[in-house]
């Protein structure tokens, strides 16, 4: 008489439920722009048919081409894909962003922003330390100590000052790699 090791059996339907789960994730995959698809942790063959998926316009070659990139999904590494994908698409992202922004906007003097410039050359190591506190500096310095009082032409350099910095961050949340 053989032995059942219940731990390593799964239902069909769970199978079912499972294939769907890695289904769904690949249309996902599919639906993403080319430059957000490359920073994923993505296999070849998985890049392959992904690029593949492009060029299907038919619905039907859609729906079948979307079976075989679920089934190419399972053979890569699933739980890095979701990760990556979750957060990819973070919603408090550009929060994030702007939060920093405004740290160092506060700050009286460029050291006192070190900390906040630190906690971004951690998320983004790729990131240009000179270029960051260049621009931290030069905001700083555009800074209007009372904003009552000031001129229009001040106050749109401090914007400008600040939007620079702002998108700096955002070409480095955009090129950063998920995996």
């Amino acid at each position: 008489m053989t032995e059942y090791n219940d731990d390593q059996y799964t239902s069909k339907s769970e199978q079912k439920r499972d294939d769907l789960a890695l289904q769904e994730l690949g249309q996902s995959l599919m639906e993403l722009k080319q430059g957000e698809q490359q920073r994923l942790p993505l296999s070849d063959a998985l890049k392959k048919g992904l690029e593949e998926a492009r060029r299907i316009t038919s619905n039907e070659a859609r729906r079948r081409h979307s079976l075989y990139i679920g089934r190419l999904v399972r053979e890569s590494n699933t739980e890095q894909i979701e990760q990556a994908l979750a957060a990819l698409k973070d919603p408090f992202r550009q929060q994030r962003l702007s939060n920093w922004v405004d740290q160092i906007a506060t700050s009286e003097q460029p050291k006192e922003a070190d900390a906040t410039l630190q906690q971004i050359l951690e998320t983004f190591p790729h990131g240009d330390r000179q270029q960051l506190r260049n621009l931290t500096r030069n905001a700083l310095k555009a800074k209007v100590a009372d904003p009552e009082n000031a001129s229009a032409a001040d106050k749109e350099k401090f914007k400008r000052e600040r939007r620079k910095l702002m998108n700096y961050l955002n070409q480095l949340d955009k090129t950063a790699p998920l995996y």
